[in-house]
C-alpha cells in the first residue's frame, strides 16, 4: 500500500481574552473553552495579556502586550478592543475558528463550513431575539459584518486580509472618515468589514461570508437551561425559547455567574 504524502491539516479555535476593571474575560474564556471541547472536540488557544498557569484546559497560552485603551459603552460595560489582526500570525493551526469568548459554540455547523474551500469568512449578519441587528456602519456606510466569529486558513489571501485589518487599526481615523463610520471608538467589526470591502474590489463577495446570520442575545439574562432541543433563556419577567444553536451573549455579568457555570456543566455532561 502506498503512503500518502498529504498531511492532515491542523484545526483549532483561537480566543482573545483581555480582562478589564469590570469583567474577567479570561474566566469567561475558560467556560467557553469547556463548551468548545465538548461540542467541537478541537484544541483551543487563548491569546491574552494575563499570565496563566499551565493547565489542561487551554492547549496553548499566548501572552501578548495589549496597549489598546478600554472602550466604555453607554451602559457602563468595558472591553479592550483591537489587535485581532494578530490572529493569523499567532494561530498555531492551519485552519482556525476565531471567536469572541462570549460566543457559545452549541452546535457543529461551523465545522461543515470549515470543510469548504475558502481563505477566510466573516459573520455576514446578526439577528437578535427581537429581529435583525442594525446593519449599517453609518448613514452612508457599508453594511457591516461581524468579527465575533471568523474562519480562516493559512493562505496568502487570508494573510493579506489580516495585514490589511492591522493597517486599518493603525490608521483608523482615516478609514473612520473615509467609510462614514458613525461610532467613534475602534471596533474589530468595522476594521474587518472595511478590509473585506477593500480586498474584494469594493464589492460584496459571498465567498467571504458565513452563509447564515449570527444569533445574538442582547438583553440581561437570569438563567440558561436546556429543554429537549431548545435553549430556554430567562430574563426577570419573561422567558425566550430558541433552537439549540451558537449564541453570542452580550450580558457579560451573566457569563460570570454560578448559573452559567452550571449550564456549562450541563452541556458538557450531555
Amino acid at each position: 500500500m502506498m503512503k500518502s504524502d498529504v498531511q492532515e491539516k491542523s484545526r483549532g479555535v483561537v480566543l482573545f481574552a483581555f480582562n478589564t476593571e469590570i469583567f474577567d474575560y479570561v474566566e469567561i474564556a475558560k467556560r467557553a473553552t469547556r463548551i468548545i471541547h465538548h461540542t467541537l472536540n478541537l484544541p483551543v488557544t487563548i491569546i491574552t495579556d494575563t499570565k496563566l498557569p499551565d493547565n489542561d484546559l487551554f492547549d496553548n497560552i499566548v501572552i501578548v502586550d495589549n496597549t489598546m485603551p478600554n472602550v466604555r459603552t453607554r451602559e457602563g460595560t468595558t472591553w479592550r478592543n483591537g489587535d485581532r489582526y494578530k490572529a493569523y500570525e499567532l494561530s498555531p493551526y492551519d485552519e482556525t475558528i476565531l471567536i469572541d469568548s462570549d460566543y457559545l459554540i452549541l452546535d457543529t455547523n461551523i465545522l461543515t463550513i470549515l470543510a469548504q474551500d475558502f481563505d477566510y469568512k466573516l459573520a455576514a449578519s446578526n439577528q437578535t431575539q427581537i429581529g435583525d441587528w442594525p446593519d449599517k456602519m453609518g448613514p452612508y456606510g457599508l453594511e457591516y459584518h461581524w468579527a465575533t466569529v471568523v474562519l480562516f486558513k493559512k493562505t496568502p489571501t487570508a494573510k493579506m486580509f489580516f495585514e490589511l485589518v492591522g493597517r486599518i487599526q493603525r490608521n483608523y481615523l482615516y478609514y473612520w472618515n473615509l467609510y462614514h463610520v458613525k461610532h467613534g471608538c475602534f471596533r474589530n467589526d468595522f476594521a474587518f468589514t472595511i478590509a473585506n470591502n477593500i480586498l474584494n474590489g469594493y464589492i460584496q463577495n459571498p465567498n467571504t461570508l458565513i452563509p447564515y446570520p449570527m444569533f445574538t442575545y442582547n438583553d440581561p439574562i437570569s438563567s440558561l437551561s436546556l429543554k429537549n432541543n431548545l435553549i430556554v433563556i430567562k430574563e426577570k419577567e419573561k422567558a425566550v425559547l430558541v433552537p439549540k444553536q451558537n449564541i453570542h451573549v452580550m450580558d457579560k455579568n451573566y457569563l460570570l455567574t454560578k448559573n452559567f457555570n452550571d449550564f456549562v456543566d450541563l452541556i458538557c455532561e450531555n
